[in-house]
């Protein structure tokens, strides 16, 4: 049985009061330093329910989880950017937290990370049998002309195929990201545990992450 690509992720520009512009903050003044260092983080939620994103500066005295650190709110299958500027030359360390954006409950975790100038992070979204928890990976785009770049994000561990001219097999562990798989043809070669996953309606010559429930194809979304 085929299964298509539920959705396919184009980015949501928001900001605190709607619009159509993205999410932004300034975290030092641009004067005190040279040219700006920037960073995007991606939120993709699979987690079946409303998120609400939050980001703060790591060290910061003010708590994560309150309405001036709120950057992003996305409903199932949907994602939102947030852009970050500063403009000292170390990296940058924050503290990305989400919940549920109809109980307010901190129920999923809260994250540190470092990221430098450029970078560009997933912070994805996703249900741990009744928990709510947040993971993060930079994106790594590796493109191939003509040719699918995948690398899968799966809910729980399952088999990934690609059955081409080789068959390749790996298991995807639950809440990690596999490495980079090579799809030459859209339909027919790619399996999560023994459903067919189509590909027909990405652009091939492009990287993707897929997020799976351990069969299903729930969210493609481009590295950039």
């Amino acid at each position: 049985m085929i299964r298509p690509a539920l959705t396919i992720i184009a980015v949501m520009y928001i900001t605190g009061c709607g619009g159509d512009s993205y999410s932004e903050q300034d975290l030092t003044p641009e004067s005190e330093l040279g040219g700006p260092s920037q960073v995007d983080i991606d939120f993709v939620n699979t987690a079946s329910k409303s998120v609400d994103y939050f980001v703060k500066q790591t060290g910061s005295a003010d708590p994560l989880f309150e309405s001036a650190t709120k950057v992003a709110t996305n409903n199932d299958t949907e994602m939102a950017r947030h852009t970050i500027s500063w403009t000292t030359p170390t990296p940058l360390m924050l503290d990305i937290g989400i919940w549920d954006t109809n109980t307010q409950s901190e129920t999923g975790e809260s994250l540190e990370v470092m990221l430098s100038r450029s970078d560009k992070l997933w912070a994805i979204a996703w249900p741990d049998n009744d928990e709510l928890v947040l993971s993060t990976v930079k994106q790594q785009p590796s493109n191939q002309e003509g040719k699918y770049s995948v690398r899968i994000f799966s809910h729980t561990n399952t088999r990934v195929q690609v059955i081409s001219t080789a068959i390749s097999s790996i298991e995807a562990q639950k809440g990690q990201i596999t490495p980079y798989m090579t799809i030459e043809n859209c339909s027919g070669e790619l399996f999560f545990a023994t459903e067919t996953i189509s590909l027909c309606s990405l652009d091939p010559g492009k990287s993707y992450l897929l997020v799976t429930d351990g069969e299903n194809l729930l969210v493609a979304a481009e590295e950039k």
